[in-house]
């Protein structure tokens, strides 16, 4: 059994996320999945798909593209619920002009994890040193951290390794121009990487040309498995085991 530790379904990305539901419903190979939010409205909706679908946990949180006037007060009331199993996802995006408004909602959900004892789930994009900058300097994560989709760099997943911090590979490291992706699938504790889709973003290799569903993850697996010099089967145990430790929130 598996499960997918990132993925996006909710009425802002997906017209028709009714099917989307169903068939991770029946998929026997998926065990859960987390849906996250990108901002209050979609965060909102990732719990109300939880709470009427056994599979599906929520992480709900303000994206670092989705950043305008939000009151935080009421992020912190929807994390209080039973399904929400990180905040998330937060962090950083080199491609909007806003990185000091970025940084403070970065640095004031992270508080909130750390108030309501959960992980938090990071988005970096081109911004690993400054975010782990932010950890040293400013706030860190008490109850777990993930980047999810990491950006490959040897030098920010060892800081990431030292601190206890996990990774997730998505779809990208099935791409064949995917070299320093393997370096670091080589060089990751089996305790510290996740599985995920990022669904419906970043399809793998095999289903490029489609949109990316949760039961692609088999790729995903299937690749590390090949990396890692072991079975589809030892991978879907690991990331299982390693997804439910950091969000501890999961019930079997």
């Amino acid at each position: 059994m598996v499960i997918d530790s990132h993925m996006h379904i909710n009425s802002q990305v997906l017209e028709n996320k009714d099917r989307f539901i169903q068939a991770i419903n029946n998929n026997s190979l998926i065990d859960k999945v987390i849906n996250v939010g990108l901002d209050l409205p979609s965060s909102k909706e990732t719990i109300d798909i939880a709470q009427v679908n056994s599979k599906f946990y929520s992480a709900v949180g303000i994206h670092p593209l989705y950043t305008k006037p939000t009151n935080l007060n009421s992020l912190y009331d929807l994390a209080s619920n039973e399904k929400v199993v990180a905040i998330g996802e937060i962090g950083l995006d080199n491609t909007k002009d806003n990185l000091e408004e970025q940084i403070k909602y970065l640095t004031e959900q992270i508080l909130i994890a750390n108030k309501l004892h959960l992980p938090v789930i990071i988005h970096s994009n081109n911004c690993n040193k400054l975010i782990i900058s932010i950890f040293e300097n400013y706030v860190k994560p008490q109850y777990g951290c993930i980047f999810h989709c990491f950006q490959p760099n040897l030098e920010d997943l060892a800081y990431l390794v030292n601190n206890g911090f996990y990774i997730s590979f998505a779809g990208k490291i099935t791409y064949k121009t995917a070299k320093k992706s393997l370096e670091v699938a080589r060089e990751v504790p089996n305790n510290l990487f996740l599985v995920e889709t990022d669904s419906p973003y970043i399809s793998p290799e095999p289903v490029i040309n489609e949109i990316n569903e949760t039961a692609n993850i088999k790729y995903i697996i299937s690749k590390l498995a090949e990396i890692k010099q072991t079975s589809f089967n030892d991978i879907a145990k690991i990331t299982n085991e390693n997804t439910r430790r950091l969000f501890r929130k999961i019930k079997l």
